[in-house]
């Protein structure tokens, strides 16, 4: 990992090296986690969530944007925002990629990540990652 509270907060939350896909942007690495490390920190803090359509936002097959409030344990619920368009994923299941895209932000800024500089991952790296995981 990058920094000395990315490692403390990792180990914290029992992730690991496979729950992060790391990104080269020049000479920077940028740390995105996988849905795989954003699940493991949802169980263990036990983190809820609803959803909530925006209509004025959404367009059908084309644009799906949600509403995400986050709830962790006493503190005041937390909102953000989940979307999914044709123009901005490879996925037909926009609805279920926005929701993934909300929830992630969520846990990520709540639990200390993205102060860290986390991001979340999109699902084509979760799939290059299993795939190129199970080709060893």
């Amino acid at each position: 990992m990058q920094n000395e509270k990315l490692r403390e907060l990792s180990e914290t939350y029992g992730l690991s090296r496979k729950d992060f896909f790391v990104q080269k942007y020049g000479n920077k690495e940028v740390p995105f986690m996988l849905k795989s490390g954003i699940d493991k920190i949802q169980a263990i803090e036990n983190i809820e969530f609803d959803f909530e359509s925006i209509e004025p936002l959404c367009i059908p097959n084309q644009l799906v944007t949600l509403k995400c409030t986050a709830r962790w344990g006493d503190r005041k619920p937390f909102n953000t925002i989940g979307e999914a368009s044709k123009d901005n994923c490879r996925v037909s299941y926009l609805g279920c990629m926005a929701e993934k895209r909300g929830k992630g932000r969520a846990i990520l800024t709540l639990t200390g990540f993205a102060n860290e500089g986390v991001y979340v991952a999109e699902e084509k790296w979760e799939v290059e990652t299993d795939e190129l995981s199970r080709s060893k």
